[in-house]
Protein backbone atom coordinates (compact mmCIF):
# COMPACT_ATOMS: atom_id res chain seq x y z
CA UNK A 1 0.00 0.00 0.00
CA UNK A 2 1.49 3.29 -0.85
CA UNK A 3 1.89 6.04 2.03
CA UNK A 4 -1.11 8.48 0.27
CA UNK A 5 -3.37 5.89 0.21
CA UNK A 6 -2.55 5.14 4.05
CA UNK A 7 -2.68 8.62 4.83
CA UNK A 8 -6.52 8.74 2.63
CA UNK A 9 -7.60 5.77 4.97
CA UNK A 10 -6.63 7.22 7.97
CA UNK A 11 -8.24 10.12 7.38
CA UNK A 12 -11.70 9.68 6.25
CA UNK A 13 -12.58 6.66 8.79
CA UNK A 14 -13.30 8.38 11.71
CA UNK A 15 -11.14 8.87 15.20
CA UNK A 16 -10.64 5.05 16.28
CA UNK A 17 -9.79 3.93 12.91
CA UNK A 18 -7.48 6.74 12.75
CA UNK A 19 -5.78 5.75 15.93
CA UNK A 20 -5.12 2.48 14.45
CA UNK A 21 -3.22 3.67 11.60
CA UNK A 22 -1.26 5.94 13.70
CA UNK A 23 0.01 2.66 16.07
CA UNK A 24 0.31 0.55 12.86
CA UNK A 25 1.89 3.37 11.19
CA UNK A 26 4.87 3.85 14.53
CA UNK A 27 5.05 0.09 14.62
CA UNK A 28 6.45 -0.02 11.08
CA UNK A 29 8.72 2.81 12.11
CA UNK A 30 9.91 1.39 15.37
CA UNK A 31 10.42 -1.81 14.28
CA UNK A 32 9.66 -5.12 15.74
CA UNK A 33 12.03 -4.71 19.03
CA UNK A 34 11.62 -2.11 22.02
CA UNK A 35 13.92 -1.99 25.39
CA UNK A 36 12.98 -1.54 28.68
CA UNK A 37 15.93 -0.08 30.55
CA UNK A 38 16.28 -0.39 34.24
CA UNK A 39 18.26 -0.64 36.93
CA UNK A 40 18.68 -2.67 40.07
CA UNK A 41 19.67 -2.31 43.31
CA UNK A 42 20.10 -2.99 47.37
CA UNK A 43 21.00 -0.85 50.26
CA UNK A 44 22.65 -1.41 53.23
CA UNK A 45 19.12 -1.74 54.98
CA UNK A 46 18.24 -4.45 53.13
CA UNK A 47 15.64 -2.73 50.37
CA UNK A 48 15.34 -4.07 46.70
CA UNK A 49 14.45 -1.11 44.62
CA UNK A 50 14.65 -0.71 40.60
CA UNK A 51 14.68 2.62 38.52
CA UNK A 52 12.94 3.09 35.22
CA UNK A 53 16.61 4.44 33.02
CA UNK A 54 14.19 6.24 30.55
CA UNK A 55 11.41 7.79 33.17
CA UNK A 56 13.97 7.83 36.38
CA UNK A 57 10.49 6.17 37.91
CA UNK A 58 11.94 4.51 41.23
CA UNK A 59 9.87 1.47 42.57
CA UNK A 60 10.74 -0.34 46.16
CA UNK A 61 10.43 -3.94 45.63
CA UNK A 62 10.90 -5.62 48.95
CA UNK A 63 12.97 -5.71 51.88
CA UNK A 64 15.08 -8.82 52.12
CA UNK A 65 15.99 -7.87 55.92
CA UNK A 66 19.86 -8.65 55.34
CA UNK A 67 22.84 -6.95 53.65
CA UNK A 68 22.56 -7.70 50.06
CA UNK A 69 26.28 -6.88 48.37
CA UNK A 70 25.44 -8.16 44.77
CA UNK A 71 22.55 -9.32 42.51
CA UNK A 72 22.74 -11.38 40.08
CA UNK A 73 20.05 -12.34 37.22
CA UNK A 74 18.86 -15.68 35.25
CA UNK A 75 17.68 -14.24 32.00
CA UNK A 76 16.15 -17.48 30.68
CA UNK A 77 14.43 -18.13 33.34
CA UNK A 78 13.98 -14.53 34.87
CA UNK A 79 14.47 -14.60 38.33
CA UNK A 80 16.37 -11.99 40.60
CA UNK A 81 19.04 -13.97 42.72
CA UNK A 82 19.77 -12.69 46.60
CA UNK A 83 22.41 -13.61 48.81
CA UNK A 84 21.65 -12.65 51.82
CA UNK A 85 25.13 -12.23 53.88
CA UNK A 86 23.67 -11.76 57.36
CA UNK A 87 20.78 -14.36 57.00
CA UNK A 88 23.13 -16.84 55.59
CA UNK A 89 21.14 -17.40 52.22
CA UNK A 90 20.08 -17.27 48.90
CA UNK A 91 16.63 -16.26 47.79
CA UNK A 92 15.03 -15.62 44.40
CA UNK A 93 11.79 -13.62 43.10
CA UNK A 94 9.96 -13.50 39.26
CA UNK A 95 11.53 -10.26 37.63
CA UNK A 96 10.24 -8.30 35.70
CA UNK A 97 6.94 -8.33 37.65
CA UNK A 98 4.58 -5.42 38.85
CA UNK A 99 3.14 -7.48 42.29
CA UNK A 100 4.46 -7.16 45.46
CA UNK A 101 7.62 -9.63 44.96
CA UNK A 102 7.37 -12.97 47.19
CA UNK A 103 10.81 -14.51 47.82
CA UNK A 104 11.64 -17.92 47.36
CA UNK A 105 14.37 -19.82 49.23
CA UNK A 106 16.79 -21.05 47.08
CA UNK A 107 19.54 -22.63 49.05
CA UNK A 108 21.68 -21.89 52.09
CA UNK A 109 25.65 -20.45 52.82
CA UNK A 110 27.96 -18.86 55.04
CA UNK A 111 27.47 -15.37 54.41
CA UNK A 112 27.40 -15.48 50.63
CA UNK A 113 28.65 -12.11 49.49
CA UNK A 114 29.39 -12.24 45.33
CA UNK A 115 26.84 -14.07 43.15
CA UNK A 116 26.90 -14.72 39.46
CA UNK A 117 24.53 -17.07 37.21
CA UNK A 118 25.62 -18.64 33.87
CA UNK A 119 21.94 -18.64 32.43
CA UNK A 120 23.01 -20.99 29.37
CA UNK A 121 23.74 -23.79 32.00
CA UNK A 122 20.88 -23.12 34.75
CA UNK A 123 24.14 -22.74 37.41
CA UNK A 124 24.08 -20.42 40.05
CA UNK A 125 27.28 -19.36 41.64
CA UNK A 126 27.95 -17.65 44.74
CA UNK A 127 31.38 -16.96 47.31
CA UNK A 128 31.61 -17.34 50.87
CA UNK A 129 34.36 -14.78 51.92
CA UNK A 130 34.74 -15.99 55.62
CA UNK A 131 35.29 -19.40 54.39
CA UNK A 132 37.17 -19.12 50.89
CA UNK A 133 34.79 -21.14 48.63
CA UNK A 134 33.23 -20.66 45.60
CA UNK A 135 30.10 -22.51 45.46
CA UNK A 136 27.45 -24.01 42.63
CA UNK A 137 24.41 -25.16 42.66
CA UNK A 138 21.38 -25.46 39.91
CA UNK A 139 19.19 -22.85 39.67
CA UNK A 140 16.18 -24.33 42.03
CA UNK A 141 19.64 -24.78 44.65
CA UNK A 142 19.68 -28.74 44.14
CA UNK A 143 23.42 -30.65 43.47
CA UNK A 144 25.24 -28.06 45.53
CA UNK A 145 29.27 -28.20 44.94
CA UNK A 146 32.12 -26.68 46.18
CA UNK A 147 34.32 -25.01 43.28
CA UNK A 148 37.31 -24.29 45.66
CA UNK A 149 37.55 -24.23 49.52
CA UNK A 150 39.76 -22.45 51.63
CA UNK A 151 41.57 -19.77 49.41
CA UNK A 152 41.77 -16.16 50.21
CA UNK A 153 38.40 -14.61 51.14
CA UNK A 154 36.82 -14.87 47.14
CA UNK A 155 34.53 -11.82 47.16
CA UNK A 156 33.02 -10.37 43.66
CA UNK A 157 32.34 -12.90 41.13
CA UNK A 158 31.17 -12.83 37.40
CA UNK A 159 30.95 -15.21 34.80
CA UNK A 160 32.35 -15.17 30.62
CA UNK A 161 29.86 -17.86 29.76
CA UNK A 162 31.33 -17.70 26.00
CA UNK A 163 35.09 -19.08 26.91
CA UNK A 164 33.55 -20.47 30.18
CA UNK A 165 35.68 -18.37 32.53
CA UNK A 166 35.08 -17.18 36.03
CA UNK A 167 36.66 -14.10 37.63
CA UNK A 168 36.68 -13.15 41.08
CA UNK A 169 38.48 -10.48 43.70
CA UNK A 170 39.67 -11.16 47.30
CA UNK A 171 37.99 -9.21 50.46
CA UNK A 172 41.13 -8.19 51.44
CA UNK A 173 43.59 -5.03 50.89
CA UNK A 174 46.14 -6.59 49.41
CA UNK A 175 43.70 -8.53 47.11
CA UNK A 176 44.34 -9.91 43.87
CA UNK A 177 41.70 -10.81 40.59
CA UNK A 178 42.19 -13.86 39.62
CA UNK A 179 40.70 -16.36 36.56
CA UNK A 180 39.36 -19.67 37.28
CA UNK A 181 37.49 -22.33 35.18
CA UNK A 182 34.38 -23.40 36.19
CA UNK A 183 35.17 -26.76 37.18
CA UNK A 184 38.12 -25.08 39.61
CA UNK A 185 40.90 -26.86 38.16
CA UNK A 186 42.69 -24.48 36.62
CA UNK A 187 43.19 -20.79 37.78
CA UNK A 188 46.18 -17.81 37.19
CA UNK A 189 45.87 -14.37 38.80
CA UNK A 190 45.66 -11.96 36.56
CA UNK A 191 45.99 -8.69 38.66
CA UNK A 192 47.94 -8.12 41.80
CA UNK A 193 46.94 -4.79 43.06
CA UNK A 194 43.36 -5.18 43.87
CA UNK A 195 42.16 -4.06 47.23
CA UNK A 196 38.78 -4.94 48.54
CA UNK A 197 37.16 -5.16 44.92
CA UNK A 198 33.39 -5.98 45.48
CA UNK A 199 32.26 -5.05 41.65
CA UNK A 200 33.62 -7.05 39.29
CA UNK A 201 31.89 -7.64 35.25
CA UNK A 202 32.98 -8.72 31.93
CA UNK A 203 31.77 -7.72 28.17
CA UNK A 204 32.92 -8.95 25.15
CA UNK A 205 36.66 -7.24 25.12
CA UNK A 206 37.47 -6.40 28.45
CA UNK A 207 36.91 -7.00 32.74
CA UNK A 208 35.82 -4.14 34.99
CA UNK A 209 36.10 -3.89 38.73
CA UNK A 210 35.99 -1.34 41.68
CA UNK A 211 38.59 -1.12 44.03
CA UNK A 212 36.89 -0.06 47.15
CA UNK A 213 39.72 1.39 49.09
CA UNK A 214 40.88 3.76 46.58
CA UNK A 215 37.67 4.12 44.57
CA UNK A 216 39.30 3.35 41.40
CA UNK A 217 37.17 2.17 38.97
CA UNK A 218 39.41 0.44 36.70
CA UNK A 219 39.73 -2.27 33.47
CA UNK A 220 41.94 -4.94 31.74
CA UNK A 221 42.11 -7.07 28.58
CA UNK A 222 40.98 -11.10 29.76
CA UNK A 223 44.48 -11.60 30.71
CA UNK A 224 45.12 -8.68 33.18
CA UNK A 225 47.07 -6.94 30.42
CA UNK A 226 46.30 -2.99 29.63
CA UNK A 227 45.30 -1.97 33.23
CA UNK A 228 43.73 1.33 33.45
CA UNK A 229 41.95 3.23 35.92
CA UNK A 230 38.44 4.87 34.25
CA UNK A 231 37.43 6.66 36.90
CA UNK A 232 39.54 7.92 40.03
CA UNK A 233 36.28 8.81 42.78
CA UNK A 234 38.49 10.29 45.49
CA UNK A 235 36.16 8.23 47.97
CA UNK A 236 37.85 5.53 49.62
CA UNK A 237 35.39 2.27 51.35
CA UNK A 238 32.81 3.88 49.80
CA UNK A 239 32.15 2.08 46.38
CA UNK A 240 30.59 -1.15 46.17
CA UNK A 241 29.39 -2.60 43.20
CA UNK A 242 29.13 -2.24 38.99
CA UNK A 243 27.53 -2.82 36.13
CA UNK A 244 27.75 -2.41 32.47
CA UNK A 245 25.46 -2.56 29.36
CA UNK A 246 26.99 -2.19 25.44
CA UNK A 247 27.49 1.36 26.22
CA UNK A 248 28.11 2.55 29.75
CA UNK A 249 29.56 1.62 33.20
CA UNK A 250 27.10 1.76 36.20
CA UNK A 251 28.80 2.15 39.92
CA UNK A 252 27.42 2.57 43.53
CA UNK A 253 29.57 5.26 45.30
CA UNK A 254 28.22 5.38 49.03
CA UNK A 255 24.11 6.71 48.46
CA UNK A 256 24.72 7.26 44.85
CA UNK A 257 24.33 5.40 41.84
CA UNK A 258 27.17 6.75 38.44
CA UNK A 259 27.17 6.58 35.11
CA UNK A 260 30.61 6.98 33.01
CA UNK A 261 31.44 5.35 29.90
CA UNK A 262 34.02 2.83 29.41
CA UNK A 263 37.27 4.43 28.89
CA UNK A 264 38.90 7.08 30.28
CA UNK A 265 38.23 10.96 30.66
CA UNK A 266 34.06 10.21 30.18
CA UNK A 267 31.80 12.32 31.81
CA UNK A 268 29.98 11.54 34.73
CA UNK A 269 26.12 11.35 35.33
CA UNK A 270 24.11 11.20 38.60
CA UNK A 271 21.68 8.27 37.82
CA UNK A 272 20.37 7.68 41.57
CA UNK A 273 21.05 9.28 45.12
CA UNK A 274 19.00 7.29 47.66
CA UNK A 275 18.34 7.55 51.51
CA UNK A 276 20.80 4.70 52.36
CA UNK A 277 24.59 3.67 51.19
CA UNK A 278 23.52 1.31 48.09
CA UNK A 279 25.49 -2.02 47.53
CA UNK A 280 24.50 -4.55 45.15
CA UNK A 281 23.24 -3.09 41.52
CA UNK A 282 22.31 -4.55 38.24
CA UNK A 283 21.50 -3.78 34.71
CA UNK A 284 18.67 -4.99 33.24
CA UNK A 285 17.17 -5.12 29.48
CA UNK A 286 13.97 -6.31 28.16
CA UNK A 287 13.04 -7.14 24.67
CA UNK A 288 10.09 -7.55 23.18
CA UNK A 289 7.08 -6.71 21.13
CA UNK A 290 4.61 -6.11 24.32
CA UNK A 291 6.98 -3.46 25.52
CA UNK A 292 7.12 -1.61 22.21
CA UNK A 293 3.06 -1.60 21.71
CA UNK A 294 2.79 -0.42 25.00
CA UNK A 295 5.27 2.92 24.34
CA UNK A 296 3.81 3.18 21.11
CA UNK A 297 0.42 3.17 22.60
CA UNK A 298 1.28 5.92 25.48
CA UNK A 299 2.77 8.01 22.71
CA UNK A 300 -0.08 7.74 20.27
CA UNK A 301 -2.50 8.43 22.91
CA UNK A 302 -1.00 11.74 23.60
CA UNK A 303 -0.89 13.13 19.93
CA UNK A 304 -4.73 11.76 19.65
CA UNK A 305 -5.85 13.59 22.89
Amino acid sequence: MRSGVFFYSCNNMGLHVTWFCLVSMLYMICGIVCFEKKLLFSTSTGYLKDIDLETGVLRLLGNADSGVFALAYDKTERYIYVPRFTSGDILRFPYPNNKTIVFESVVSGNQPGGIAFDSANSHLYWTEPKEGNIMRCNSDGSNVITIINGTGTPAALTIDIANRWMYYSQDISNGTLQRLTLDGKESRVIDNQASWVYGICIDDQRLYWMDNLMGDLKSAWYNGSDVETIVSTNSTKRNWDIDINDDFIFYTSNTTILKTGKSPGQNLTVVHTDTDQITGILFYKQEGKNTCISKITNIVYKIIA
